[in-house]
């Protein structure tokens, strides 16, 4: 269609008019809790810890792991915070040898050497059970779980050799009962995950053996059985929400998965110096592995 010296002037006077109007508005910005949830899902590691060993995730974004510090030193271990955007600042510091961590409500629940702590999100510090408390005098606290009727699992691997071994029940009116004592079929229990009523799957450090423990009613013996083996120094227990097992070896820093029950382990991670207690990330869709030996927090995608 051909164009008037009229229909041209008006064209020119809406372009400009247009262009007027784009360079005024800016886009949306975006909302900064998204800006700061997609930093964080591109995380890959933390560097720069002591000795990690056990992290947990919180719904909001946020993980705490713990610090061990120097082995047998006591008051140089803590708890840190690492945020969605991986800063990371101290929670809760002159622990001594903080291994195992859960999350219950707005409560962190640790265990510290031979002894287990309640620990606030804002920083507070108890004592639920001190080492006087248990049946046995605690030798190496470690993983903890805790089940849905309220009941914390508290797992002792013992000296090198085993001894002073054994698993712990804490029950929600602070009583606390042994559950596994040394020498019964696990040499040292680390890694710990409810599995079931009254059931616990537990990782043999000192075998790398994994086995189902279940408790009978009433105190009496429980049963044990041995599900699989060859995960060198067996440690952490995570189920991920399909329900597949992941077990890590911290001796061979390797990671393996387990799809179904009777599936043989796959291998999905290796090359590390030390695979410590794993836990999911709070979206679901990664592995949160501390590398002790490394000082690292390594970010495992799921696939």
């Amino acid at each position: 269609m051909a164009h008037t010296p009229g229909s041209t002037f008006r064209t020119r006077c809406l372009i400009a008019a247009l262009a007027a109007l784009t360079s005024t508005v800016a886009p949306a910005a975006e909302p900064p809790a998204a800006d700061a949830q997609r930093t964080g899902a591109a995380l890959k590691e933390i560097a720069g810890l002591t000795m990690p060993e056990s992290a947990v995730a919180h719904p909001d974004g946020r993980i705490f792991v713990t610090e061990i510090g120097e082995f047998n030193k006591p008051g140089d271990g803590k708890v840190t915070v690492v945020h969605p955007d991986g800063r990371t600042e101290a929670l809760v510091s002159g622990l001594n040898d903080p291994k195992g961590i859960a999350l219950a409500g707005d409560q962190l629940y640790v265990t510290d050497m031979d002894r287990v702590l309640r620990i606030g999100l804002d920083g507070t510090v108890s004592e639920l059970a001190k080492p006087g408390d248990f049946p046995h005098k605690p030798v190496f606290l470690n993983d903890i779980e805790i089940a849905g009727d309220g009941v914390i699992y508290v797992s002792d691997s013992g000296d090198d050799k085993g001894q002073g071994a054994g698993i712990y029940a804490i029950a929600p009116d602070g009583g606390i009962r042994t559950v596994l004592g040394a020498n019964a079929g696990i040499v040292r229990p680390n890694g710990l995950l409810v599995d079931g009523p009254n059931a616990l799957l537990v990782a043999d450090f000192g075998t790398g053996k994994l086995f189902r423990l279940v408790m009978k009613k009433g105190g009496g013996k429980p049963s044990l059985k041995l599900l699989y083996s060859g995960f060198g120094g067996a440690d952490g227990l995570v189920r991920d929400r399909d329900g597949a097992l992941y077990v890590s070896d911290w001796k061979g820093g390797k990671v393996w998965r387990l799809g179904k029950p009777r599936s043989a382990p796959q291998l999905i991670a290796e090359g590390h110096k030390s695979s410590a207690d794993i836990a999911l990330s709070a979206d679901g869709r990664t592995l949160l592995m501390p590398d002790m030996m490394a000082g690292k927090l390594v970010f495992l995608p799921l696939k």
